[in-house]
């Protein structure tokens, strides 16, 4: 049987206890088997309920985590902007909270820039015009 569920070897599991229990005069031999397939059946149904449960745990534990998150983020970014405050964007002082300050590019005092020559377009010459034709 490919692909049976918990809940399919419950349900035939439960016939098949049902059918012994109508038949156990029967087969008296097969009690000890009966029952202890009726405890497999409970303990399989206990365990069931106690994943749903869990999972349900789980689930609840993961949203109250990412709560946590949320939370945390927002503390921190406030406890950031509070030490943006007192030292500034572009204190030294930033680095030991692991933050980047913001530093001036310094101009290049060695050297101006050259500014590019732009090369002149070609002149055109215009086609010299065709000489008289004489006939003589």
């Amino acid at each position: 049987m490919p692909n049976t569920s918990f809940a399919d070897y419950v349900v035939q599991w439960e016939k098949l206890l049902k059918s012994l229990e109508a038949n156990q005069a029967d087969l008296p031999f097969l009690a000890d088997l009966r029952s202890q397939l009726a405890r497999v059946v409970d303990g399989l149904k206990a365990a069931t309920v106690l994943q749903d449960m869990y999972r349900s745990q789980s689930q609840q534990t993961t949203r109250d985590m990412e709560g946590f998150l949320d939370q945390g983020r927002d503390l921190a970014t406030r406890l950031r902007n509070g030490v943006r405050t007192q030292y500034g964007v572009r204190g030294e002082k930033l680095l030991e909270f692991d933050m980047k300050p913001r530093r001036q590019k310094l101009k290049a005092a060695s050297k101006p820039k050259s500014k590019k020559k732009k090369k002149p377009d070609p002149v055109v010459q215009p086609d010299p015009a065709p000489e008289p034709v004489t006939n003589s």
